[in-house]
């Protein structure tokens, strides 16, 4: 049964209060916000964090066994189906004579391109694939210096070992600062085709996942030709960079909870302090401790947790403004995660109003009756 007379007095205990008590509210409410939010965004980042970083390249390498001398195109496609990367970009080099001069020409898939090495610069003309067929091509800056060639010239290729040659448009120059500069860019089926060649050096990837997943995979899909492997160097840093926000984010809900809790123990004493006579009184009438203890530790848990609920909730907003200021997208809602930063924020309010409220049993009656 509800005791009317102990929620009376505590209705009572928190309009006495209510101004000082606002204070507590609010920093209950942005410790649970704060904490909110970051949990969400926790619980988001590796996916969200994962896929921004695979934007600056590939992250594996697929090449053949040693004694291979490049990947057949049956093989590739069964890489292609297995890997389920968001990009595979093949390639395959040939030193073929270009008009008047020789030089290397690559034979890719140039939508597979943009996604594994995006730091290619377009010089000149479009990296835009809407009006690109068979018969066009890109050229390295430096490559195109040394042939005169500008976007929309035509460029004659020519293998003088099986005497096939064929007439490519340039749709743009490219720069790298690699040795992209200075090679010729075609379709993957056009260099096929002149080279006599049914398959392909090696290939590059952007597979989704942390370095553990990405091994597997490429464990997975390597046999006795190909030999698939993680570039370290882009699979670990991003373990490392991901392990590092993710402290970083722990740090700032630390600090926050340490700050909500001084800020409640502050203004906790100073309620208090406000009502030494009221306690003195209360227990000179016989009130017991426990009573007095289960009124204030009931006050501060009501206003704490409602400030944390609302606070909890408006979390997932604020995560959202960050996912949409950071990643360009919105983070997905956790109930995990709000539950989390509410248990937590209700946990640093109690440890917050514990020792105050202790410290308020242990009062002179005798001294504050007085007035002392």
């Amino acid at each position: 049964m509800v005791d009317k007379f102990f929620l009376n007095e505590l209705f009572k205990s928190i309009s006495f209060s209510y101004q000082r008590l606002f204070i507590i509210v609010l920093s209950v409410f942005i410790g649970a916000l704060t904490c909110s939010a970051f949990l969400n965004i926790y619980f988001d980042i590796d996916t969200k964090l994962s896929k921004e970083l695979k934007a600056y390249g590939a992250n594996v390498m697929i090449s053949p066994k040693q004694d291979e001398n490049f990947i057949s195109n049956a093989e590739y496609e069964k890489i292609k189906e297995n890997l389920k990367a968001r990009a595979l970009t093949p390639f395959l080099y040939d030193f073929l004579n270009l008009g008047s001069t020789s030089g290397v020409v690559l034979g890719t898939d140039f939508r597979a391109l943009k996604i594994t090495k995006p730091f290619l610069e377009v010089k000149e003309g479009s990296f835009s694939l809407n009006d690109f067929d068979e018969n066009s091509a890109f050229l390295g800056v430096n490559l195109a210096k040394q042939l005169g060639l500008k976007t929309g010239n035509e460029l004659q290729i020519y293998n003088p070992n099986n005497g096939k040659s064929i007439k490519l448009t340039i749709k743009g120059i490219l720069s790298s600062n690699d040795e992209f500069d200075s090679i010729v860019l075609a379709p993957l089926s056009v260099v096929q085709n002149l080279s006599d060649r049914a398959g392909i050096n090696y290939a590059n990837a952007v597979v989704y996942g942390n370095f553990d997943e990405v091994k597997a995979k490429t464990q997975a899909i390597s046999n006795e030709f190909i030999d698939a492997k993680p570039i370290s160097s882009v699979s670990l840093s991003e373990g490392l960079v991901l392990g590092k926000i993710k402290a970083l984010m722990f740090l700032i809900i630390l600090v926050v909870l340490i700050i909500v809790t001084t800020s409640v123990n502050t203004t906790l004493s100073s309620i208090i302090f406000s009502r030494k006579k009221e306690i003195a009184l209360r227990l000179a009438l016989g009130a017991k401790k426990s009573e007095i203890f289960k009124l204030f530790a009931s006050e501060c848990f009501i206003v704490s947790f409602f400030a944390s609920l609302i606070g909890a909730f408006c979390g997932i907003f604020l995560a959202n403004v960050f996912g949409y200021l950071i990643f360009n997208s919105s983070i997905d809602f956790r109930f995990i995660a709000v539950f989390i930063a509410l248990i937590i924020s209700l946990i640093f309010a109690f440890l917050a109003a514990f020792f105050p409220i202790k410290r308020a049993l242990k009062i002179n009656v005798c001294e504050n009756l007085k007035g002392e």
